[in-house]
């Protein structure tokens, strides 16, 4: 479970490093070229101011000059044209692997609910089952106590039986409630019968003894019959 949160930590960790990253690479990745762009757009707006200033001379090789314009114009849209291109590829980049990060804090999050669950019932099935050895052991007292013939001492641990009967349902499932119910059921008529009918509940005890045994050996099949 640790394993499990400490890796869904890191991947969200560099989820943030990404999201926040990336801008700053893109920034970087086109600084020479944007700076690039500007020493042209200066260079090309220094020749037009000169030009304004002083118009070409009749000697001068005009189509040189306006070749030259444009050769740098051409280079100046060219190169802004290559920083949008790279920017756009760098952001496509950063989505996918936004979007790659998502599926896998995803994934994790999904197999850390399932580990949460499966450990959740594995406590619930161990605390049902002590619940249900401390009953059994409450049980042997009582068919000590019967064949003690201290039968206000068993009927006080049989009281105290079906309380814990009751607190086990409480949490159990909708099948372990039926059958919990059904050895409560046992129970109360055992304990009517200690006066009346000793020999009848002394066999009701010994008959919930081993349905609580096979229901905790059901619930933990490894242990040995």
């Amino acid at each position: 479970m640790k394993n499990v949160l400490a890796a869904i930590l890191v991947t969200g960790i560099f989820i943030v490093a990404g999201y926040f990253g990336f801008p700053f690479l893109i920034e970087k990745k086109t600084a020479d070229l944007r700076s690039e762009v500007q020493d042209l757009k200066q260079r090309f707006k220094k020749m037009e101011d000169e030009s304004k200033a002083a118009p070409l001379q009749p000697d001068a090789d005009a189509r040189k000059v306006i070749k030259t314009v444009n050769a740098l114009s051409l280079k100046a849209h060219s190169l802004e044209a290559s920083i949008e291109k790279e920017k756009s590829s760098l952001e496509d980049s950063l989505k996918k692997q936004q979007m790659s990060a998502e599926k896998v804090l995803k994934k994790q999050a999904e197999t850390a609910e399932k580990n949460y669950r499966e450990t959740l019932v594995r406590i619930q099935g161990i605390n049902f089952g002590a619940t249900m050895d401390g009953i059994r052991t409450h049980l042997l007292k009582v068919r000590f106590e019967i064949g003690a013939k201290n039968l206000g001492t068993a009927k006080a641990e049989l009281e105290l039986i079906d309380e814990l009967l009751g607190d086990a349902a409480g949490s159990a499932s909708d099948e372990k409630k039926r059958v919990l119910q059904e050895f409560r059921s046992t129970l109360k008529k055992a304990r009517m019968e200690i006066d009346t009918d000793l020999p009848s509940a002394a066999n009701k005890i010994e008959l919930l003894w081993h349905e609580i045994s096979q229901l905790i050996r059901k619930a933990r099949p490894h242990e040995a019959a």
